[in-house]
């Protein structure tokens, strides 16, 4: 049994780039952030740094950011000088930081080794959600690994991507889950809307809008009252139309004009107030992503929900989904068709997956056993020395 903590520690949260701590602007970072951290202030203190938030969309815990901020908003527009603009910030920041017994670093391994050059003595956890050591030389994994108390990955997949090339990194890397809010995501089967399948996710290349398209066609020659909901932009909280997006959109009034093909593109939807519905409304989630995706939050949210799950076979999406979907290759467009459209047509074997995944999310991905599973990980890993 893990012993409990002998007094409240502190912890400084870094937020990786410009992202906002923000339940509207801020991505899945922020909201693993607050998900997890609000569930544990009865046995931690802690602010987050990060980008500007307004009041009326943070999350309310403790947050501050850099006085450099406006400063690094004009380095990242300059192609010469970009590379500088978190090294300005985090400097900023410094006096603040050494106040704290941890540093829990989201996504920036850089970052550890420029704590350490600037003084700070405190337990550092760097906190994977992508893949930003996989390209790292196995000297260089082996002179971080000193540096700090332990690295996190949120999935067995991610973890293998450097791993294997530093026995001295292995030994400090442990696994901890995305998770799922499951006051918010929850099954409503009453409201369960027949042939609706539906996408979340950024609107860009590698999260597979366009391969979906490519098997929405091909699922319209079983089932042509079939709609399809695309939900998302390209940013959080803000969308441009950029060349991929015109060709997205191309590619579906097409749809419509060849097969008077029902898709909808919903825009942004704020996260806690608009996206469980669609979640609970769908038929079946389809998450087509092309390249190695570490987890999916989107992927547990679904399983909340008790939604039926297609995803792509690759990165950590198998692993986060187990036997409670169906995997397919996304660039595949007969065989992505053809499990949307079994599930379309067998409503056993979507309510026996979604009872499945909810059951799953409950026992693995709930963000209480997050939260906990989180503590126990800094309880074992940040010396009583370090406190």
């Amino acid at each position: 049994m893990i012993k409990a903590f002998a007094k409240r520690r502190s912890i400084a949260v870094l937020l990786s780039g410009g992202e906002q701590f923000s339940s509207y602007y801020g991505g899945a970072i922020a909201r693993w952030t607050y998900e997890v951290y609000s569930r544990s202030t009865d046995k931690l203190t802690l602010t987050v740094f990060g980008f500007p938030t307004a009041e009326k969309t943070a999350y309310p815990l403790p947050h501050e950011t850099s006085e450099m901020w406006r400063a690094c908003v004009m380095l990242a527009r300059i192609p010469l000088l970009r590379r500088h603009e978190e090294t300005l910030w985090l400097k900023a920041l410094i006096r603040r930081i050494h106040r704290f017994d941890a540093v829990h670093i989201h996504n920036r391994p850089q970052w550890v080794a420029q704590l350490r050059q600037i003084g700070y003595r405190g337990a550092i956890v760097l906190h994977l959600h992508n893949d930003h050591l996989g390209h790292w030389s196995a000297s260089a994994l082996d002179a971080l690994a000193p540096r700090l108390q332990s690295v996190v990955a949120c999935s067995e997949y991610l973890k293998s991507t450097f791993a294997s090339k530093s026995k001295l990194l292995r030994e400090k890397t442990h696994l901890v889950f995305n998770g799922a809010n499951l006051e918010l995501f929850y099954p409503r089967e009453e409201i369960r809307e027949p042939k609706t399948i539906l996408f979340v996710g950024r609107l860009d290349e590698q999260k597979g809008v366009l391969q979906l398209l490519k098997a929405y066609r091909r699922v319209l020659d079983f089932h042509p009252d079939t709609r399809l909901l695309i939900a998302g932009t390209t940013g959080f909280g803000a969308h441009s139309e950029t060349p991929y997006v015109t060709e997205v959109r191309r590619f579906a009034q097409s749809l419509k004009l060849e097969k008077n093909a029902d898709i909808r593109f919903t825009g942004y939807l704020d996260h806690d107030k608009e996206l469980p519905l669609y979640f609970q409304r769908a038929t079946v989630f389809a998450i087509p992503s092309l390249f190695q995706e570490p987890f999916g939050m989107v992927n547990a949210e679904a399983m909340a929900c008790a939604t039926a799950v297609v995803a792509a076979n690759r990165g950590g999406i198998p692993e986060a989904i187990g036997n409670a979907g169906r995997l397919v290759n996304p660039e595949d467009a007969e065989e992505f068709a053809g499990q949307l459209s079994e599930l379309l047509n067998n409503e056993q074997a979507r309510r026996d997956l979604g009872r499945t995944g909810y059951e799953r999310c409950l026992r693995m991905f709930d963000w209480r056993v997050i939260a906990q599973n989180w503590i126990n990980l800094l309880d074992e890993v940040i010396p009583e020395s370090m406190a």
